[in-house]
């Protein structure tokens, strides 16, 4: 017969009994909100089985870039090329993105930022030089199409959702949204003229004025991307600082020693190059096999250029961004995403301008119609949503169903 103090171990020091324990089990787990749970069936290897068992990120490249070359020579199926190539270059962007924070402990916070966007967009800058070379302009314009689409509403939709969920209406950092939208409003407004040229001109002169036009805003907009630089890194980056971005920098001063910091750099450095190769190699696998990958699954190039690469290539960087947002920190989810939107509008586009300048390939600013005004309207939809100053998670839902709609019509386009 179990006498008081047997039922109550706690006052004795006891272990608690089993009845008690899943009491406090059923406690804890009425506390987790259902987007906790949701969250941990959805998280991706590299964040949770790689890191807890110490295991290289490296290892699924070093079997995967094999797999991608012996599908490309033996002509495999060309659902195997695409899927073997999708993930390949989801576990290299992951890798570029390691290395790029690991460069970032040695450049500060914000150069780190940029540096991080920057080679973020490695596969759409690779994918659009290629395709120039292979004179595959719509397929470079398409990648370009889709990467935005992805950041602006896929994304920044999930981080809206996961940082205000059970929560009441949250409001963003005034200043930056504003600042960050205008500039997006520039860009799309830049990509909206060459259409209205078009409707101006006669037919006869059209390409050559257009192809000017391209050229010219091109250096305008790189520019454009100077100056916002120089604004981003110089005069106001106390709007890109996070709140305890310098007292990390206060206390992490002096704690390194110079060689093991050369050490880190030169390392970091070396599997950045690499990783940005291996991308290159797997991109260029990818777009030689777009053709039978658009006869087998039955849908267009442009599709996959929309829709699959981009989404392959801001995965990493989509789910570091959504999981940050957790905390309710969509500040710094604004400057990740807009800044790539920025990225990929005031350097990328006009490069390749630039660059099909330099080999002869008529790249213009010039976008197919329906892609174009699906830019604009999304950009125009953000933009609203960004200087209203204020969201809650229906605000992510909405963007969420138009991205949706948008891949379905670029399915049936």
């Amino acid at each position: 017969m179990l006498s008081r103090r047997d039922t109550q171990p706690e006052s004795r020091g006891l272990e608690p009994s089993r009845y008690q324990r899943q009491q406090r089990q059923q406690i804890q787990d009425a506390d987790i909100d259902p987007w906790t749970r949701i969250q941990g069936f959805f998280k991706m290897p590299s964040q949770t089985g790689l890191n807890e068992l110490n295991i290289n990120h490296g290892w699924p490249v070093m079997v995967l870039l094999p797999l991608a070359g012996l599908a490309k020579i033996f002509h495999w199926h060309a659902t195997i090329v695409l899927v073997v190539n999708i993930v390949a270059i989801i576990f290299l962007s992951e890798a570029i993105s390691i290395s790029s924070d690991e460069l970032a402990e040695h450049l500060g916070e914000l150069q780190g930022a940029l540096l991080s966007a920057t080679f973020g967009n490695t596969v759409e800058l690779t994918a659009g030089i290629l395709a120039l070379v292979h004179n595959q302009i719509p397929f470079a314009q398409s990648v370009m199409v889709g990467s935005i689409l992805s950041d602006i509403l896929l994304i920044f939709g999930c981080c809206l959702i996961t940082a205000s969920y059970n929560k009441d209406v949250l409001e963003f950092n005034s200043a930056l949204a504003k600042t960050l939208s205008s500039l997006m409003m520039i860009t799309a407004v830049t990509m909206l003229l060459p259409t209205a040229l078009y409707s101006t001109f006669p037919v006869s002169e059209i390409d050559d004025r257009v192809l000017s036009f391209s050229r010219g805003t091109s250096l305008v907009l790189l520019v454009l991307y100077g100056g916002y630089l120089y604004f981003y890194l110089g005069t106001h980056k106390h709007l890109f600082l996070s709140s305890d971005s310098e007292a990390s920098d206060d206390e992490n001063d002096g704690d390194s020693s110079p060689a093991a910091s050369r050490v880190s750099l030169v390392s970091s450095i070396i599997r950045l190059i690499t990783a940005v190769a291996a991308t290159v190699f797997c991109t260029e696998l990818l777009l030689e096999s777009t053709s039978d990958i658009s006869k087998t699954l039955g849908v267009s190039e442009v599709f996959i250029a929309i829709v699959f690469i981009p989404i392959a290539s801001n995965s990493t960087e989509g789910i570091s961004v959504i999981t940050a947002s957790r905390t309710g920190d969509t500040d710094s989810a604004i400057r990740v995403i807009i800044d790539s939107l920025l990225q990929i509008g005031l350097f990328v586009i006009p490069f390749l301008v630039i660059i099909g300048w330099c080999i002869a390939e008529p790249m213009t600013l010039f976008f197919d119609s329906f892609q174009t005004v699906s830019m604009f309207l999304a950009i125009l939809v953000v933009n609203h949503l960004l200087r209203d100053g204020q969201y809650a998670y229906i605000h992510g839902a909405m963007l969420l169903a138009l991205y949706t709609s948008l891949v379905a019509a670029f399915y049936a386009y």
